[in-house]
């Protein structure tokens, strides 16, 4: 009888805390138990599923209570810029909430992807955008260093004499060399590659929304030997092997007034604020969350997306013999396809962008934190709340593609074969580096890396199944999960033209 009364006590607490909720936040979604919410009811380890059957069933804004976070979650691309664009919003909805991943691994939210907004976080944008060198005449040296490694990407697969291979290690160590010449003027060895992608891998783990939100509501769970703990442990033992190879030991070698790349110009704007006895506003913690910024945000991304698009080729030949097609039209044989060329090749263009809808291999953007209570579409969002972009169902959402799950270059295309304009509503629905004061800075850095090694990759190669074995289906449902997807490895071959 005891067990029959504390079952039924336990079911009406439940029913009666998830009323309680809907009635204060004014906000549908699932239910919720008292202190932990509804993690009982997450797929932790591919949140983006979870979201998009709640989206499915309770509309397009849903109020998610993870432990003791409050987690708004919009799937709509008109809610998604309306929210984090329109001015009436903009200016509420654009910070970073507390996190565990922020305040424990990014420096207390030093850096700009996790930063606090502000004067701060505003200033250091515009440095990262001066130093991904994606804007005026730092088009050209980034082209020119992005040629000079994509030489020996190809001169390395040429030797492979058209055998099977998996094109993960390659594509690792060629983006880590672009990486470590935009960070310290050098290519990287094979140990610091290595260190490079051990950060990255224990970063996509930790960072995940599910892990993160049980090591806030909990954070002494990082000291047990449970699995949530053991990663955060790996974590922070990469980031320190990151560091001391980014920033200590960098910072030994540094000579005032000299730049080898990213980090010693932020070494000399700091050397600068002392001469002149500025108060100090660039720190070695924002310099250290900085340089974990760059090598997360700009190699993991970047490496799943175009991992993901291979084997999304590998599946559809026709598209790669329609991009080589106009690639023969457009830039020839002689010379290397230029991001000058982007603009006459529109279904090119076309592809990528497909690719990154149908892949979304980056489902859920970093969620933004409300500055103050605020009324957004009939429902109250109380200050602090988590505001999560659900890129994922707003990219295969039926209403809007039609056939989301087909990949389907010519969606972006007109009855004249040109690129659909940006004001189009297909392309307007496109979020996947998100939008506003928000919108990832790296965009260009990753439209531009991806556009040169396709490119690159098809002038000189066909794509060709693997003579040995299957390739794992290009059905991003099934892409192994982490805040960046990415496919089951695969192997592939490519046999010069």
């Amino acid at each position: 009888m005891l067990a029959i009364w504390l079952a039924v006590m336990l079911v009406t607490l439940y029913v009666l805390y998830s009323y309680i909720t809907r009635v204060k936040y004014n906000c549908p979604g699932p239910s919720n138990w008292p202190v932990f919410g509804c993690l009982f009811q997450l797929e932790s380890s591919r949140l983006h599923f979870s979201f998009d059957r709640w989206a499915k069933k309770f509309g397009p804004i849903i109020l998610c209570k993870m432990a003791s976070a409050n987690v708004y979650v919009i799937s709509c691309p008109r809610l998604i810029k309306k929210a984090f664009a329109d001015k009436d919003y903009s200016d509420i909805l654009n910070d970073r909430p507390d996190t565990f991943f922020a305040k424990y691994i990014m420096d207390d939210s030093k850096g700009v992807i996790f930063g606090k907004y502000g004067p701060t976080f505003i200033r250091l944008r515009k440095i990262m955008y001066k130093g991904l060198k994606m804007y005026g005449d730092g088009v050209q040296q980034f082209e020119s260093m992005a040629h000079k490694e994509l030489d020996k990407l190809i001169q390395s697969i040429s030797d492979l004499g058209g055998k099977d291979f998996d094109p993960k290690p390659l594509l690792s160590r060629s983006l880590a060399n672009l990486i470590g010449i935009l960070l310290t003027g050098s290519m990287v060895d094979e140990s610091d590659a290595d260190l490079i992608w051990k950060y990255n891998n224990n970063v996509n783990d930790t960072v995940s929304m599910s892990t993160d939100v049980i090591l806030y509501a909990f954070p002494f769970l990082r000291f047990m030997p449970v699995e949530v703990g053991r990663r955060y442990r790996r974590t922070i033992e990469a980031k320190k092997e990151l560091l001391d190879k980014y920033f200590f030991s960098h910072k030994e070698t540094y000579v005032p007034g000299c730049e080898r790349g990213i980090i010693d110009a932020l070494f000399n704007l700091q050397s600068q604020e002392k001469s002149v006895g500025d108060s100090q506003w660039l720190t070695d913690s924002q310099i250290k969350a900085f340089i974990q910024d760059i090598i997360f945000a700009g190699l993991l991304t970047t490496r799943n997306g175009l991992l993901c698009i291979l084997l999304v080729l590998l599946h559809h030949h026709d598209s790669v013999d329609r991009m080589y097609q106009e690639i023969v039209e457009v830039v020839g044989l002689e010379r290397s396809p230029s991001l000058k060329d982007r603009p006459a090749m529109p279904y090119t263009e076309a592809l990528i962008l497909e690719a990154l809808r149908y892949v979304t291999h980056a489902p859920l953007a970093v969620p933004h934190g409300a500055m103050e209570d605020v009324e957004f579409e009939g429902y109250n969002i109380p200050k602090g709340s988590k505001i999560f972009t659900n890129i994922w169902t707003a990219h295969h959402d039926p209403a809007i593609w039609g056939d989301p799950w087909m990949f389907r270059p010519d969606r972006f295309l007109d009855d004249n074969g040109e690129l659909l304009p940006p004001e189009h509503t297909l392309r307007q629905s496109l979020v996947t580096f998100g939008t506003g004061k928000r919108v990832c800075v790296g965009e260009n850095l990753a439209k531009s890396r991806i556009f040169l090694y396709l490119t690159a990759l098809i002038q000189k190669f066909d794509l060709r199944l693997p003579k040995r074995g299957n390739v794992p289906s290009d059905d991003p449902r099934t892409f192994l999960p982490g805040a960046i997807l990415r496919p089951q490895d695969y192997m592939m071959r490519l046999t010069v033209r």
